[in-house]
């Protein structure tokens, strides 16, 4: 059965960190919607376009993961949780095992050291630098977390997250 873990969250929560960690423990290649976005932010300038390619992309792709009876991790933020449950739904429809791990940064400070080392030389999906306006952007999303979620405060050691996470891709 294929299996695809999603790694989601806000915007300099750990995302790309822990799931490169987990894709070099396990592994298992990491798809992350940074580099396809800053792929073609070049030729597409519409940060909505961009987007919707982005995930065309991420669904066409899951189809052949799903196929292969494949593992993939994914590093795609979905924060809206009805983006994240329809991505649920429509991985098991088609047979595959869905898992989604919620990236959080629970120290304010730690998050905003993050946010200012993307402004240094941010990339063109780093939109946001500065965590008061970052607040203020996601107050307009619908968040939050969903049955059997893992959630992590990547403000926590990261070999101590590590051995969470595996140990969650295990038990499921």
């Amino acid at each position: 059965m294929a299996e695809i873990i999603l790694f989601r969250g806000k915007v300099a929560t750990g995302k790309t960190t822990m799931s490169n960690e987990l894709g070099k423990a396990l592994q298992v290649p990491v798809i992350h919607k940074d580099d396809i976005y800053d792929s073609i932010a070049n030729f597409i300038p519409e940060h909505g376009l961009r987007n919707k390619i982005c995930f065309d992309y991420l669904y066409r792709f899951l189809e052949t993961v799903i196929d292969c009876n494949a593992r993939i991790i994914l590093d795609f933020g979905l924060n809206d949780i009805d983006d994240v449950r329809r991505l649920k739904t429509w991985v098991e429809q088609r047979g595959g095992e869905f898992k989604s791990i919620l990236c959080l940064c629970g120290d304010d400070t730690i998050w905003s050291i993050r946010l200012e080392e993307r402004n240094a030389n941010p990339l063109p999906n780093q939109l946001i630098t500065n965590l008061a306006a970052l607040k203020k952007h996601y107050m307009k999303i619908k968040t939050g977390s969903f049955e059997n979620e893992l959630i992590l405060d990547t403000a926590e050691n990261r070999d101590r997250l590590l051995h969470t996470l595996l140990h969650f891709i295990q038990k499921s």
